[in-house]
């Protein structure tokens, strides 16, 4: 198992609370509403695993949950303890965390999990989420998934502003299931600087997840698809996000 705490997003942390922070927090809300919210009890404690620059974490707590949020780059904390003050922000490592508080649910969006690069990392992941819960606690997270990769990576865009030019290349290789997303930065301090940063992603397969999940002991596993109508469906072969729910068993390890 991997064991040093993921830091890519370190350098493309400024980038990112500006211009992809708030994108998921609409569809990512949305989903748990169905999905996660209605089985939790007023002001339940939710852990925000790979919480990114806390702006979910804000809106849940503005909603009166208690949010604790764990994120692999210090640089991304930062700006989570700015966006989002008085939740408490952890800088650790989704595959090795450990905490001595247990919590009603996991959550952990924005395909934040495609970033674990080989199963036995994922694993761990999961194997770590599970004693995080409490007795019947829900876990919920989404993945891109292999058509999403297909027909959404593999463009060129950027963004221009005064201070800063951000071009990202992105692109994926279906045989070893690994996509690129591959961006120079230039930025204004004083002086133009470059920056060139380039993140990784997994395809992991629906049959994966689910073993994965398993063998660290979740139950009642369910895999659905979101489509361009914003409407939870079943998961296919040309579904483009999965987002995966399951629970901690009742009854065991008493907290």
């Amino acid at each position: 198992m991997t064991v040093n705490r993921y830091t890519d997003y370190d350098r493309f942390a400024r980038v990112y609370n500006q211009h992809w922070g708030n994108t998921f927090t609409a569809l990512g809300l949305q989903v748990m509403e169905i999905l996660l919210l209605p089985h939790l009890p007023a002001k339940a404690s939710i852990l925000d695993l790979c919480c990114g620059t806390g702006q979910l974490a804000r809106v849940l707590t503005a909603r009166g949950y208690r949010v604790t949020g764990i994120d692999g780059s210090e640089y991304m904390i930062r700006y989570a303890q700015e966006n989002a003050p008085g939740v408490e922000f952890i800088v650790d490592d989704a595959r090795s965390f450990q905490l001595s508080q247990t919590f009603h649910a996991v959550i952990s969006t924005f395909d934040s999990l495609n970033h674990i690069m080989t199963l036995e990392d994922l694993t761990s992941v999961f194997n770590h989420v599970y004693p995080a819960l409490q007795e019947g606690g829900r876990f919920l997270f989404d993945l891109n998934m292999e058509e999403g990769y297909k027909t959404m990576w593999g463009d060129n865009f950027d963004i221009v502003e005064d201070d800063q030019v951000c071009v990202i290349r992105t692109d994926y290789n279906p045989i070893e299931r690994i996509a690129l997303f591959k961006t120079t930065i230039f930025y204004l301090d004083k002086e133009w600087h470059r920056s060139d940063i380039t993140l990784t992603q997994k395809y992991h397969s629906e049959v994966e997840v689910i073993s994965a999940l398993r063998s660290a002991g979740f139950i009642d596993i369910n895999a659905y698809a979101h489509n361009d109508d914003w409407v939870l469906g079943e998961l296919a072969p040309d579904s483009t996000r999965a987002f995966f729910v399951c629970q901690k068993p009742s009854g065991e390890n008493p907290v």
